[in-house]
């Protein structure tokens, strides 16, 4: 006897379409959950990176603006103070400031509200040397206790970042914006690296690109200064001994420029075609110790060259020495604790001439022919 025959159903048509479409949803799901996790994931990484470029270009015009304003002061070089209210103006205190750490001032910058990328104002420290009224002079060998990564800066721009732990966004309290080294007591020291306690983004005033760039205002009034006087009295003037007193010395053509007191004729005295111009306030008392000058006689017409990406004959040289490298010593009366290469082994007939681009750990004279 034959076993009964098994029968085998066959779902119904609609049964396979419920099937399919069950998968169909399951994998739609799938792809929705991955597409919704990828799309988080790049809304984070757009929103961080939106962020930061923010909070770079806020520090970036924020650098700017403190130059611009270093140059055009009366006193080149001069910073201002620190907000300390809130109200975007530098807030200073006699010959210091309210608070060496405190918000950008923007005002007193012609800036706009410049924040980060989380909506947070720009905090700033500065150098207390730099100030308008402290005692310090502002030249290429000013010191600056004040260091960004162990590397000396006149000023820093700090953007806070998001808040961290349980920071809660009082106005004007560091802790609440600022972490680690850069909120704590020590106010000179600053550090740019980023970490899980610590997301400030740090901008520096670097003193050898700072000192770099005034100098090219200093040359400018100084050569300025000296191209007047020859006009008016058909000569320019005699040099001074370098490292003083700054007063011309009767036919002598390298040393200092004379400041102090000027040969064949003195500053502000009548001359051949007019009156013998007069040196700016800042010159004599805060750059005359810093220049090296030489200079050629009418006879000798361009005597001197300026080494450079072009070899040019000029009848004069300005030389500023950039920040103090370490091997140098200043206050001093040797050149070669302010000068380098060529231009360390005085008097002679030929100067180096690098742009500050091309300055580097064992040169950074900026000079300058006439």
């Amino acid at each position: 006897m034959k076993p009964p025959a098994r029968s085998f159903s066959r779902p119904y048509k609609g049964q396979r379409h419920d099937r399919g479409a069950a998968v169909l949803i399951f994998i739609t799901i799938i792809l929705l959950a991955t597409t919704t996790l990828l799309v988080a994931e790049l809304s984070v990484n757009d929103r961080y990176y939106i962020r930061t470029t923010h909070s770079a270009d806020a520090l970036g015009k924020a650098r700017q603006a403190l130059m611009g304003y270093a140059l055009s002061q009366t006193i080149p070089g001069t910073l201002p103070c620190p907000d300390s209210t809130g109200d975007g103006v530098q807030n200073a205190a006699g010959a210091n400031c309210q608070q060496q750490l405190g918000l950008l001032p923007t005002r007193t910058l012609n800036l706009p509200e410049l924040t980060d990328g989380t909506g947070a104002r720009l905090w700033y420290a500065v150098n207390l040397n730099y100030v308008s009224l402290a005692p310090a002079l502002k030249n290429s060998s000013s010191t600056t206790t004040m260091v960004l990564d162990n590397r000396p800066v006149a000023a820093v721009v700090i953007a806070p970042g998001a808040t961290i732990n349980t920071q809660g966004r009082r106005q004007l309290v560091i802790a609440d914006f600022l972490e680690g080294v850069n909120a704590d007591a020590n106010l000179d020291d600053y550090e740019s690296t980023s970490s899980e306690i610590q997301n400030d983004r740090v901008l520096g005033l670097d003193v050898g690109q700072y000192w770099s760039t005034i100098e090219r205002r200093v040359l400018a009034e100084a050569s300025q200064l000296l191209s007047q006087y020859r006009i008016a009295c058909t000569e320019y003037p005699w040099a001074a001994d370098f490292g003083g007193p700054y007063s011309s010395v009767a036919s002598q053509t390298n040393g200092a420029l004379p400041l102090n007191s000027a040969l064949p004729i003195e500053w502000g005295s009548a001359c051949v075609t007019g009156s013998a111009p007069v040196p700016a306030a800042f010159l004599v008392n805060h750059w005359r110790d810093q220049l090296y000058y030489a200079m050629c006689t009418s006879v000798a017409g361009n005597c001197l060259t300026v080494l450079g990406s072009a070899d040019s004959p000029v009848a004069g040289i300005l030389i500023a020495p950039g920040s103090t490298l370490p091997t140098q010593t200043r206050p001093a009366n040797d050149p070669a604790d302010y000068f380098e290469n060529e231009n360390s082994s005085l008097p002679q007939g030929q100067y180096r001439q690098r742009t500050s681009i091309n300055h580097s750990s064992t040169y950074n004279d900026t000079t300058k022919g006439l």
